[in-house]
């Protein structure tokens, strides 16, 4: 006869069994232990995502839950909550910022500039997409003035920021896919694209996909709104493919009329 190993209960005081418990005791739940079970590892996981380990994480770091960037276009209608999260750490505050301060480098707009720039980019390195809306709260600015941020960085740099807005296509401005296109053009390949555009390889790979289509129609003699129904795109997006390609390809257009 085995003898019960007097540590064994131990393990069996722990997260794991309490959520179990509470499964068939207060909840009443359906469905077998190996159900169960599966259920509890999910919620581990979701854990672990909302709950990192903070042990490891540099001082100065903000540990935040946003929209992870999937490669795909906003759905009309669906809620916020359904869109897949990942939990990522912000440089909130580096080394650099406090020796700029020392140092005085910059005046307040200019470091808020930089800070907002830091902040989006490293949300998208790690897969994640902010808002301005995000934005505002962390660096504890209006939106107004978040959005001022986000518009001068652009105009200075003529570099498109990937925010959610912009990589989802929730926002007016139609300009990453110029930004895609153009550095294309330029001879980058699709990686590389992806890499300075702060877009997924998905989404850079739509995007060619699309400009070579109109291409390839403009060459056929299709006007705009023929290629727009053929490629199942907007007149606006089609007529910004174009003006893209009249630059780099001007030859297309010897059987269209302006």
């Amino acid at each position: 006869m085995s003898q019960i190993n007097p540590y064994a209960s131990i393990t069996k005081r722990g997260f794991e069994s309490a959520l179990m418990r509470l499964l068939q005791e207060e909840y009443r739940f359906l469905g077998g232990p190996r159900i169960q079970w599966m259920l509890i590892e999910d919620v581990q996981k979701l854990l672990g995502e909302y709950y990192p380990n903070s042990e490891q994480t540099a001082s100065g770091t903000l540990i935040w839950t946003c929209t992870a960037d999937e490669g795909k276009k906003a759905e009309a209608g669906k809620p916020t909550e359904e869109y897949k999260t990942v939990t990522i750490r912000l440089p909130l505050v580096t080394k650099d910022d406090l020796e700029g301060r020392i140092e005085r480098r910059d005046g307040v707009h200019e470091r808020e500039k930089r800070q907002m720039v830091r902040l989006i980019k490293e949300a998208a390195r790690q897969g994640g997409l902010l808002t301005q809306a995000e934005l505002s709260v962390i660096l504890n600015r209006s939106c107004q003035q978040i959005s001022h941020h986000v518009k001068e960085w652009q105009e200075e740099t003529g570099e498109l920021l990937p925010l959610k807005g912009y990589k989802m296509d929730q926002g007016s401005s139609p300009t990453h896919k110029t930004q895609i296109i153009r550095l294309f053009e330029q001879g980058k390949e699709p990686p590389d694209v992806a890499y300075e555009s702060g877009h997924s390889l998905k989404s850079v790979e739509r995007y060619l996909k699309d400009y070579e289509r109109v291409k390839m129609l403009l060459k056929s003699g299709n006007d705009v709104d023929a290629i727009s129904m053929m490629i199942n795109r907007g007149r606006k997006v089609v007529l910004e493919y174009i003006k893209i390609a009249q630059e780099y390809h001007p030859e297309l257009f010897k059987k269209i009329e302006s």
